[in-house]
């Protein structure tokens, strides 16, 4: 997904929060969307291979680190291109994604809906991101106190 200037203020937190959200209430509130919208599929989810860019700290020298197996979508939501790509062989999240790209970044007002949903998944995405990273926390030792023992 991409971000244009002046219509809306979802980001890179947008695209991270539905690449890492519930398959579940995702697809769930895709289908409630269909209901609403003209959803024609442009290109099927397929998986495929996409290269890894990666630059070297030494030298800002560009390379590539590997590929990854992606699963790419694209739709058309009441005529207006969406993209969906994300890690794995998920097509289902792949379609979910293309279709909230495109009214997310259509050029007009996103749908007030679609901003409660994402901005949710935003919320719960993080919060167990926070919670993972506690109990990380949890495990690193501090080894000024075991020189006092």
């Amino acid at each position: 997904m991409t971000e244009e200037a002046g219509n809306d203020n979802f980001g890179l937190g947008a695209d991270y929060a539905l690449c890492e959200c519930e398959l579940e209430p995702l697809k769930a509130f895709v289908t409630q969307l269909e209901e609403s919208y003209e959803i024609v599929i442009r290109k099927d989810p397929s998986v495929c291979l996409t290269m890894i860019p990666a630059e070297d700290s030494l030298e800002k020298q560009k390379f590539y680190l590997g590929e990854a197996l992606t699963t790419e979508c694209e739709v058309l939501v009441d005529g207006k291109p969406g993209f969906g790509l994300c890690l794995g062989d998920e097509p289902v999240r792949g379609y979910c994604i293309a279709v909230l790209d495109a009214l997310m970044h259509s050029g007009g007002t996103v749908p007030p809906e679609v901003g409660a949903f994402v901005a949710m998944q935003e919320e719960l995405v993080a919060k167990r991101d926070q919670d993972e990273f506690n109990l990380v926390l949890q495990t690193q030792v501090d080894f000024k106190l075991m020189e006092e023992a």
